[in-house]
């Protein structure tokens, strides 16, 4: 019996290379996303020595559809061991100060949605327990960022949304876990028109992830490691410093 990962998110980016680590490892992956059609393809293209990744088609917007897909998904392959909330969307190279519309939506997948699938899923973990439960967040969480109000905000709700129910989801045998990463190559990143520093591959982001989530025991994983200690370092300045320094940022954008 092959433990078993659900990964939502999983079609691009980190959540496809995380996807491909834990199946190169043995464990059976259930990838779910919005775009079927290359959750398939990925799916086709693995080692026929491993476990199979189970596409499935989950749009986390649609309330009705996700809780009828997540209930099918427990009933055909059980309770996973792990579950990583990986779906996200950004937009980049907005420069609106404030925009309800963009807002909103982008509220809709990365919050919301994911609340949503937290809300659903932990009856079913609690019944298992000795489960983790990962909610994928982003340093851009740790303070507000220049033409990023939007995106900065919903990955902070993640961290502060994860570190509330900690305590009352330990009690219950679920390990909540966050990750913020720094810049890494995906699709998403790859419409930013800003260098990003230290930016890292998908490849070695799955890899990280897939590491960290079976050898330590640690609430936050954060890689690069040198760069979510700078961002660290900005999360505890003192405003004043820390708006000198951005507006200096914002020039340069």
């Amino acid at each position: 019996m092959h433990p078993t990962i659900l990964i939502v998110g999983a079609s691009s980016g980190i959540g496809k290379h995380t996807a491909l680590t834990f199946n190169r490892n043995n464990w059976k992956v259930i990838a779910c996303s919005r775009n079927l059609k290359a959750l398939k393809a990925m799916s086709i293209k693995t080692s026929q020595k491993n476990p199979k990744i189970e596409p499935v088609k989950l749009d986390i917007t649609n309330q009705i559809a996700c809780k009828k897909n997540i209930d099918k998904i427990i009933n055909k392959f059980g309770v996973p061991d792990i579950v990583l909330l990986n779906a996200g969307t950004n937009n980049p190279n907005s420069k609106n100060i404030a925009s309800y519309k963009e807002t909103k939506k982008l509220f809709e997948v990365n919050f919301f949605g994911i609340v949503h699938c937290i809300e659903l899923l932990i009856p079913h973990l609690e019944k298992k327990r000795d489960t983790q439960l990962v909610i994928m967040s982003s340093v851009a969480g740790y303070r507000g960022l220049p033409y990023a109000a939007a995106y900065c905000s919903s990955k902070a709700g993640l961290i502060s949304f994860a570190e509330a129910i900690y305590n009352q989801c330990y009690d219950k045998g679920i390990n909540v876990r966050v990750i913020c990463p720094g810049f890494v190559k995906t699709p998403l990143t790859d419409k930013n028109k800003f260098k990003m520093p230290m930016i890292i591959s998908s490849e070695t982001a799955g890899n990280i992830i897939y590491n960290k989530l079976l050898n330590s025991k640690s609430f936050e994983i954060v890689f690069p490691k040198v760069f979510c200690y700078f961002m660290k370092i900005l999360k505890i300045l003192p405003n004043f410093l820390y708006f000198k320094l951005t507006s200096k940022l914002l020039k340069k954008l």
